[in-house]
């Protein structure tokens, strides 16, 4: 396999798991606002999390229940939040290919 297909390859894998890892911290940041509803009043309520990015609401409905919303407001935070994973999961990538690439050469040296 060639250099420009591993950094290609490299990024997308890191990209997938980038994704994964943005996925599980917004998911997070939902249930801790569901959490905070639950244990709070029932009121109307407007909560953000994650810079703004994540919104939690409750509504009055006309029976008198309360409705829940959920979504997402800005999603530049998210944005960069995946931009920088995949940076940080590209350089260890790069790095632990690096130091095997290291460790082979000095096992596979003449005199060893």
């Amino acid at each position: 396999m060639g250099e420009g297909m591993f950094k290609a390859r490299s990024v997308l894998k890191s990209a997938a798991g980038a994704a994964l890892l943005t996925l599980v911290a917004a998911a997070g940041a939902l249930l801790t606002l569901m959490v905070m509803f639950i244990t709070g009043t029932d009121e109307v309520v407007e909560r953000k999390a994650f810079f703004g990015s994540l919104i939690f609401e409750t509504v009055k409905k006309s029976d008198g229940a309360l409705g829940i919303t959920t979504g997402v407001g800005n999603p530049i935070p998210l944005l960069a939040l995946f931009l920088v994973l995949t940076a940080v999961l590209t350089m260890i990538r790069t790095a632990y290919r690096g130091l095997k690439h290291r460790r082979e050469h000095r096992f596979n040296a003449p005199g060893n």
